[in-house]
């Protein structure tokens, strides 16, 4: 298989942000995984010198490059060129293209789809999204070639750190959440909508053992105020057990990515069911799924009643099985991989590769 000249589009609040992508493509590039590397962060650059300015940037730097695949990442909330996307798509070249969208939506009152989103996708191979179901068949509707799955992951560049001690802990459950609030009347994504219910019978039954942290909670006496996104780990190896539930409870296959970051600590995990994730995360061996408060106050007691070896040594389980299968490596290696074969299929009519779904699922 050839090996690509991948021009790498972060998108990025400051530039390095995606730290674990450019690392993983950078030792990639030192390994021989990649011929060449080209990294561009778009999104800063649109956002000083405009959007149309960003789109030739990126087929100028394209061109210049001579780029195999091209990765766009994320969202940027400008509008996209599609001149000048057609342009990039028909480049003597003929890049393999893929966006990666890891963010999940809903409908057009609650989160709707964003419109550079839905011009993306109408120019990529492959949209790699971190959820199926009713997103996957959207984005068809909306000229989406192929919609493949593309979980959050485990990321190891950031959180590399198993700090566990079983005599430090403070508290016996936290949860670490923001209070999702829509600037639009009566609009709430599923999960959001169930947090404030799920604390509060949380906050009832466990008091001051159990420790939230986050935006907007100011009402419950749990509440510990923001925490540092790099500071997590620090909250996790403080307590016994943690907890979560995801904003869209209702996209197959889809969650966040703190998951996979709180199991890889060693923390046993109680999270909220989203439809077959539990295909990824098996229940009771790698995760703890509750469609209830009052499920999730079960699962959570059931956890605390287990002598702290026999609950460590579940986590530390849990937390070598997403080391092991589910870090950003992982992921990235399978999106290359994708991307040499839409690359071959179109340079060397070879098949066009199949959905890499099988590759996420426990055994």
């Amino acid at each position: 298989m050839k090996k690509l000249r991948l021009l790498y589009l972060p998108v990025e609040n400051v530039e390095g942000d995606q730290r674990a992508r450019r690392k993983i493509f950078a030792d990639m590039l030192a390994e021989g995984r990649l011929e060449a590397l080209e990294i561009f962060s778009y999104r800063l650059f649109g956002r000083e010198y405009g959007w149309d300015e960003m789109a030739k940037r990126v087929l100028d730097i394209a061109r210049e490059f001579a780029a195999d695949a091209i990765y766009w990442h994320g969202l940027w909330g400008g509008h996209l060129n599609e001149d000048i996307m057609r342009q990039i798509k028909s480049l003597p070249s003929k890049p393999a293209i893929c966006n990666e969208n890891g963010d999940p939506f809903g409908n057009i009152w609650v989160v709707p789809y964003p419109k550079c989103l839905l011009s993306l996708v109408k120019y990529t191979d492959v949209c790699f999204n971190s959820g199926l179901g009713r997103v996957a068949e959207y984005l068809k509707r909306k000229g989406a070639g192929h919609v493949y799955l593309l979980p959050h992951g485990y990321d190891e560049v950031s959180f590399n750190d198993l700090g566990r001690q079983e005599s430090s802990y403070e508290n016996d459950l936290v949860m670490i959440a923001n209070q999702w609030k829509s600037r639009r009347p009566f609009a709430s994504a599923p999960g959001a909508k169930s947090r404030p219910m799920l604390i509060q019978a949380l906050e009832e039954e466990f008091g001051s053992r159990f420790a939230l942290y986050g935006k907007g909670w100011d009402k419950f006496s749990c509440a510990r105020g923001p925490i540092d996104f790099f500071k997590q780990v620090d909250a996790y190896n403080k307590s016994k057990v943690a907890i979560g539930i995801p904003q869209f409870s209702d996209i197959e296959y889809y969650e966040s990515n703190r998951p996979f970051n709180t199991i890889a600590t060693g923390i046993p995990y109680v999270s909220g069911y989203s439809p077959k994730f539990d295909q990824i995360l098996k229940d009771g061996e790698h995760c703890h799924y509750f469609k209830t408060p009052q499920q999730a106050v079960d699962k959570v007691k059931w956890l605390l009643s287990l002598p702290d070896g026999q609950r460590e040594a579940m986590g530390m389980s849990a937390a070598q099985y997403v080391r092991a299968h589910h870090t950003q490596r992982h992921r990235m290696e399978i999106l290359i991989d994708i991307v040499e074969g839409v690359w071959a299929y179109k340079h060397e009519n070879a098949p066009f590769p199949n959905d890499p779904i099988a590759s996420y699922l426990a055994k």
